[in-house]
């Protein structure tokens, strides 16, 4: 929760603050390859994350996506695209902080298998329930819809990309779409899927343990 709140901030906002001051013609004369090396990670990380199968996992793919987003806001140089990279350094600092406590405070203390089809999604009362709506609260926020600071950040940085990169910005406007298409996938999965979880080889078997007799004891 710290690594994805703050320590990966740390060296965006160093570029922001040191790098690109001290050196700007440096930042101009790199500007296209910084734009390509930020567009990878938000689109292709949004890919992996698709398929993944664990909690932790698909957060940290997500995490990787949108500081990509960041990083193509630092990378237009123009003030809309640098406003969205510190308002989406805040916003993921935020929400990625809250979707790992869900992982780590809500579903690790009550089961030892963070994977999509186990935690869970049967569970009644109270506790599931708040379990719940803090995920779906959270990976709406993730996904940038209207209402959210996500979506102001990003759509920031790709007004800002579009003045300057628009074949990036619609590769990160892609990345957007599959973003949204795996939360939605991990909030099915996770809370809302009826297939009961499988069993897995490290559960404990269901029923009661049979004891060998006294002449299996013997041999």
């Amino acid at each position: 929760m710290l690594l994805a709140g703050v320590v990966m901030k740390l060296g965006a906002y160093g570029c922001l603050r040191v790098a690109m001051v001290l050196f700007p013609d440096g930042a101009r004369m790199w500007q296209n390859e910084i734009a390509a090396l930020a567009v990878h990670p938000a689109s292709s990380m949004a890919r992996e994350c698709a398929g993944a199968e664990g909690f932790q996992v698909c957060n940290g793919y997500s995490s990787v996506s949108h500081m990509g987003f960041v990083l193509l806001g630092l990378a237009t140089l123009n003030d809309i695209g640098l406003s969205g990279a510190v308002l989406q350094m805040f916003s993921h600092g935020i929400i990625a902080g809250l979707l790992f406590a869900v992982v780590g405070r809500m579903v690790y203390d009550r089961t030892p298998h963070a994977r999509f089809r186990r935690p869970a999604n049967h569970a009644t009362g109270p506790a599931a329930a708040v379990r719940r709506v803090t995920f779906v609260l959270a990976g709406i926020a993730s996904m940038g819809l209207p209402g959210f600071s996500g979506f102001v950040a990003e759509l920031q940085v790709l007004m800002g990309a579009w003045k300057v990169f628009p074949k990036a910005a619609i590769l990160a406007g892609v990345g957007i779409v599959v973003g949204a298409a795996y939360t939605l996938r991990a909030m099915q999965k996770a809370f809302y899927s009826d297939a009961p979880p499988k069993p897995s080889s490290h559960d404990h078997p269901a029923g009661p343990i049979s004891l060998p007799n006294a002449s299996e004891r013997r041999c």
